[in-house]
């Protein structure tokens, strides 16, 4: 399977049977990643080891980052036949960490226009949901297109 049609060619089984841990791994991995990315980040400016930025934007390029993409590995497990389930996590959690970099991105640059914290809340809920919907609604259409040709 070539890592542009891995989306295509994922069993729906397997993806939503692990849906939670996927979920998990999505939104907590991420948000780990990016605030310990973050800090460091901002860490490395206050020892003078790097150019020195204010935390929000330490935070936000965090979020930028932390986002993974791991094509070469989902090829590697499909050449060695692992574990549908394994694959099933790896795949979904690069899908949706996208979803939960998009929305920590999206709070942190309101948070640094300085807007009020229940808004910033509100738009992060937006944001992740609207970009996991959107996401998943590709997914199914583009599963129930391929299995009905």
């Amino acid at each position: 399977m070539h890592s542009t049609q891995s989306g295509f060619s994922l069993a729906p089984e397997p993806f939503f049977s692990n849906f939670g841990a996927i979920i998990t791994l999505a939104i907590f991995g991420t948000f780990i990643a990016s605030v310990v990315t973050g800090v460091l980040v901002y860490l490395g400016g206050v020892a003078y080891l790097m150019y020195q930025l204010p935390l929000v934007e330490c935070l936000m390029f965090g979020a930028l980052i932390s986002a993974t993409d791991p094509v070469t590995v989902l090829s590697i497990f499909q050449e060695l036949g692992t574990d549908v389930n394994l694959y099933a996590l790896v795949f979904g959690e690069s899908v949706l960490n996208d979803a939960m970099a998009i929305s920590l991105y999206r709070t942190m640059s309101s948070k640094s226009s300085g807007q009020n914290l229940i808004l910033v809340i509100l738009k992060f809920l937006e944001t992740f949901f609207g970009s996991m919907s959107s996401g998943q609604n590709s997914k199914f259409f583009s599963y129930y297109r391929n299995s009905c040709v």
